[in-house]
């Protein structure tokens, strides 16, 4: 059937309406939740959710991850209002970039020293994510989740034999031996292996730190071969501090911060984007961020 001029502005009109009144929408669903009243305490409660990361980090060309970015402005904001007494970590995050863990560790570290902070481990709170709230007053779990894997590794895809079959070569041309330590475009020698492994060790070291700096363990030497611990075991070793759900780490929170049990709970979430960058986000999807193929991850299960 064939529509006259009339009919394809009208459709046009139509069509546009359509688009606007989704966006909008969603929008409104991204809303965050209103503010308490005037001079009333609350808990504010961040989700550390998905593998925490920066955007030059391999593990964003993976999807969606929890950025560490939006995370420490997160932190910033509940440390800088004073009408938020306390704050409830709520954690399901496999860890992720050692670098990136590292910078929400030293924000909740100060966030930490000014208030009460309880972190609560949905269903994992390993590695990474594990390091990020160590320095939480108290770490809560729930009883099926997935705690520690205390350790660090990186991954060194190497692609020389497939090119080689291909017909493909590589030359480079370097200012030293180690310069290109970790490409993808050769085997990786005795001394690239010593020099990785070196900076897996020091970083390993300095997450060891961290964790003796704010648990009392019971088995070190179990904690820090790796392994991941189900919340019961956890809580045997000094990984973490009880079992419960995350309404007790919020009561727990109200009365660390001495609000009463009614105080309410708001969730801090990034700002919810523009109507224009809404529409026109399919754009920047398409766009994928230059990835160093060599990072030291702190991060259990490892990404797939």
């Amino acid at each position: 059937m064939k529509l006259s001029e009339k009919q394809l502005v009208l459709l046009s009109a139509a069509l546009s309406a359509a688009v606007v009144a989704v966006a909008v929408a969603a929008l409104a669903l991204r809303r965050p939740a209103p503010l308490p009243a005037a001079g009333t305490g609350y808990v504010a409660l961040i989700r550390i959710e998905g593998a925490i990361a920066y955007q030059t980090s391999q593990l964003s060309l993976l999807g969606s991850t929890a950025s560490a970015d939006d995370l420490v402005q997160l932190l910033d904001a509940a440390l800088k209002d004073p009408l938020a007494k306390a704050v409830v970590l709520r954690v399901n995050s496999p860890g992720g970039s050692a670098a990136a863990s590292e910078a929400l560790y030293l924000k909740v570290r100060e966030l930490a020293a000014s208030k009460p902070v309880v972190a609560y481990v949905e269903e994992y709170g390993t590695s990474g994510a594990y390091m990020a709230v160590l320095p939480a007053a108290r770490i809560l779990a729930a009883n099926s989740s997935i705690v520690g894997s205390v350790g660090v590794y990186t991954s060194v895809i190497t692609y020389s034999g497939l090119l080689e079959k291909l017909g493909v070569r590589v030359y480079v041309f370097k200012s030293g031996e180690l310069k290109d330590v970790g490409s993808s475009f050769r085997e990786p020698s005795e001394e690239d292996k010593r020099v990785l492994q070196s900076i897996v060790d020091g970083v390993f070291e300095l997450f060891k730190k961290r964790v003796l700096a704010h648990r009392r363990l019971a088995n070190a030497s179990e904690v820090f071969s790796g392994r991941p611990f189900l919340a019961e075991e956890a809580v045997r070793l000094g990984l973490i501090d009880g079992i419960g759900t995350l309404d007790d780490a919020v009561n727990l929170a109200r009365e660390m911060a001495g609000l009463p049990k009614d105080a309410p709970v708001r969730e801090l979430k990034p700002p919810s984007p523009g109507l224009l960058r809404l529409l026109l986000g399919a754009a920047s999807l398409a766009r994928k961020p230059v990835a160093p193929s060599v990072e030291v991850l702190a991060m259990w299960p490892p990404p797939g």
